[in-house]
């Protein structure tokens, strides 16, 4: 009886053993994954300051810029009826309140086709960000998850949808926040780095992609330049090439660029990757005027340098030359803005269950096949072990 009882423990010990081990390579891929009811709200509050005058997009005094609170709510959910085994498709909406007013109206909605085993974003016709109409290729970056047991010694490319690109995100610190073990990351881009805005954001933001040499008017008066009085003097000396030349560059529409710069530090929660506090972001926008087109002005004028009504005038404008070169990007808006205290706490909340749920399926179910097996086994074998049969004497 020992014998079959033996025989009996020994195979479900092993069965057992080997059910861990197939449990680490096949379950836990399957099941550890994005899940198909992502719902969470995330709250932002802080400073909102325009550079210029919203309405006529005309620089404000140094000292004079306007402030305004900023509300903004996001939202992140699963599409489920858009999932399948590998994939996972998220929206993203976003509605931002300045001065108690939504901006832009409605609000913005994105959505992420991502990989559901390591949370990077695939190229698919699916995703877009801000309009349904600005289809973007974000393979590769990470956004709005990290990926599962996020590491603290990687840099993780970070989709930023304002420029249509991804930035590196690095490693800051590691803290405990309400119970939690939180790695710290950051992420930023100055003016400097010339991070051009997408035409898409552009247009949400209702700012010009370009301007005229008619609207340029007001700026150049406030750098001394009076540009009607120039033009007067410069049609009774140019030549009738030269000023038709003229006439048609200042008729040429002046293309403007757009900086997006931002400074951010998020806290993520590196079992499942998902971020639960924003607790730094500032951002903002600047503009860049192409002067190509006014060089090209500069460079028919130049020819009369010379000419006793025209020269002493065009002195203004060799100093004008000299100040657009080394003009800097004037910025427009920039926002500072921090994660509100209970949608920290609900983040962190959703972050510890499904980090339960992870350490479940990759930790506690198959370390307790295995020990559970070995015990089972080891008593097999001890009970159909027993003493060796004795010696026969020698006749």
């Amino acid at each position: 009886m020992k014998g079959v009882t033996s025989k009996i423990l020994i195979a479900l010990g092993i069965v057992l053993i080997l059910l861990a081990i197939l449990w680490w390579a096949i379950a836990v891929n399957a099941l550890v994954k994005i899940p198909d009811n992502l719902e969470s709200t995330s709250k932002y509050e802080g400073e909102f300051t325009y550079y210029v005058n919203p309405a006529t997009q005309e620089p404000l005094p140094a000292g004079e810029e306007l402030k305004l609170p900023i509300a903004v709510e996001r939202n992140v959910s699963s599409l489920a009826e858009e999932y399948d085994s590998s994939k996972a498709v998220v929206r993203e909406e976003v509605i931002t309140e300045v001065g108690g007013m939504q901006n832009p109206p409605g609000g913005l909605e994105s959505v992420y086709v991502l990989d559901r085993r390591n949370s990077e974003n695939l190229d698919d016709d699916r995703a877009f960000d801000f309009v349904e109409s600005n289809k973007v290729n974000r393979q590769g970056s990470y956004y709005p998850l990290l990926p599962f047991d996020t590491s603290n010694d990687e840099v993780y490319p970070v989709w930023k949808g304002e420029i249509g690109e991804s930035l590196d995100t690095e490693y800051v610190s590691e803290e405990e926040k309400l119970g939690v073990t939180v790695y710290n990351f950051k992420g930023s881009a100055t003016v400097e780095d010339k991070k051009e805005v997408t035409a898409a954001y552009v247009e949400i933001l209702g700012l010009p992609a370009e301007v005229t040499f008619e609207e340029l008017k007001p700026q150049l008066a406030a750098l001394g330049v009076d540009v009607d009085g120039l033009i007067a003097l410069a049609t009774q000396v140019l030549s009738p090439e030269d000023l038709q030349a003229l006439n048609t560059a200042l008729q040429q529409s002046i293309l403007v660029k757009y900086y997006w710069a931002f400074d951010v530090e998020m806290s993520v929660e590196p079992k499942t990757g998902a971020p639960v506090d924003l607790y730094k972001d500032i951002e903002s926008i600047s503009m860049e005027l192409d002067t190509s087109g006014l060089m090209d002005i500069f460079t028919i004028l130049a020819k009369y340098s010379s000419d006793p009504v025209l020269g002493p005038a065009l002195k203004q404008l060799v100093e004008l030359q000299s100040q657009i070169g080394e003009m800097e990007p004037s910025k427009i808006f920039e926002y500072d803005i921090v994660q509100t205290e209970d949608t920290v706490k609900a983040a962190i909340d959703d972050a510890k269950d499904a980090a339960g749920k992870i350490n479940l399926v990759k930790v506690y179910i198959p370390w307790a096949l295995l020990i559970v097996g070995a015990l089972i086994l080891i008593i097999g074998l001890l009970i159909g072990g027993g003493q060796a049969p004795p010696q026969q004497a020698e006749e």
